[in-house]
């Protein structure tokens, strides 16, 4: 009978500090594959399927593809030897970044059997017929490690184990030496794929359970972030300090000045009026450069270097008289 193992409920939710859901990939996991080489594909690479799949569905992490990422690049590089048209090829770049890596190591992967001999044999070939009886054990160290640090966020050790039976024929069969029996049948229906299933469901529910912290690669995001936003504003600041002069006077009542969209300005801003008050030295040089206050204009009409504004003090306005941000 197909086994369907339940893993995790969907719901649960993970607190994470200052941003949305962090994104993990899962390396393949290693261990001494040695002791049941039969089911190697099922270590490495299938259990950190599984182990995708379950992340997948804690909604805790986005997780990120690891196992097919050859895959993945070959289809980008389809497009790059214009195998792919321009509108529809996978371009470089798109990828998403890791805030923090799954590792586990297979550190327990195997069974203990305890066999009784029905004393059978199979025709032409000498051997025995029985039926064992397999206690399989399966642990999984692991650790969630922040991608961008390599600080350890946290680790555990997951276990299970299975009871199971099947039959074992210990025999060569046409001159061929072998083991042949319901022992080698899919790996997730046998003894060792149960363990397994519910040693990743044991560490699975381990992660249900942890607070993850903010990222390294998402705490450098935010002060790269912080950092442009701050030199733009001081940029800002400094174009918005930035003095202009009055470049034409229309009437008493209306100017233009050189500052405009560029430095920030809109309609309806008001700017400081300043007379320029130039000491000349005996030949006319000028040796010393004041600025007199002289009121507040207000600005109509704005335009990206320049804009016209309107006066009501009582003094004659002149070009090249200063005009200043409040």
């Amino acid at each position: 009978m197909k086994c369907v193992f339940s893993i995790l409920p969907v719901f649960l939710a993970l607190t994470v500090c200052g941003q949305d859901k962090p994104t993990v990939f899962v390396a393949p996991l290693d261990g001494d594959m040695s002791q049941v080489q039969g089911w190697q594909p099922a270590l490495g690479e299938g259990l950190a399927e599984m182990l995708t799949t379950e992340l997948s569905r804690l909604g805790k992490f986005e997780v990120l593809e690891s196992i097919a990422i050859k895959d993945l690049k070959d289809e980008i590089a389809l497009g790059e030897t214009g195998y792919v048209n321009d509108q529809e090829k996978v371009a470089k770049g798109g990828f998403a970044g890791a805030d923090f890596m799954f590792r586990g190591k297979v550190t327990r992967f195997g069974s203990q059997t305890k066999g009784v001999n029905l004393g059978g044999f199979s025709g032409f070939s000498g051997g025995s017929l029985g039926i064992k009886t397999t206690t399989s054990d399966v642990a999984i160290d692991w650790r969630l490690v922040d991608a961008y640090t390599r600080k350890v966020i946290k680790s555990g050790r997951a276990e299970a184990s299975h009871k199971g039976s099947s039959f074992d024929i210990g025999t060569s069969v046409n001159g061929h030496g072998g083991n042949i029996g319901f022992g080698n049948s899919e790996f997730m229906n046998s003894a060792l794929g149960k363990a397994a299933a519910q040693a990743v469901t044991n560490l699975t529910l381990d992660l249900a359970n942890i607070e993850v912290p903010e990222s390294g690669r998402h705490k450098y995001q935010m002060q790269k972030l912080a950092m442009v936003q701050s030199e733009a504003q001081a940029a800002a600041a400094a174009v918005r300090q930035t003095p202009g002069v009055v470049m034409a006077v229309i009437s008493k009542s209306t100017l233009i000045v050189s500052i405009g969209g560029k430095q920030g300005a809109k309609p309806g801003d008001k700017l400081n009026l300043f007379e320029v008050v130039n000491t000349k030295d005996d030949k006319g040089v000028v040796v010393f450069t004041e600025e007199k206050p002289a009121g507040e204009i207000i600005l109509q009409a704005v335009q990206e270097d320049r804009s016209k504004a309107s006066y009501d003090g009582l003094g004659e306005v002149k070009p090249g008289w200063i005009v200043r941000a409040k």
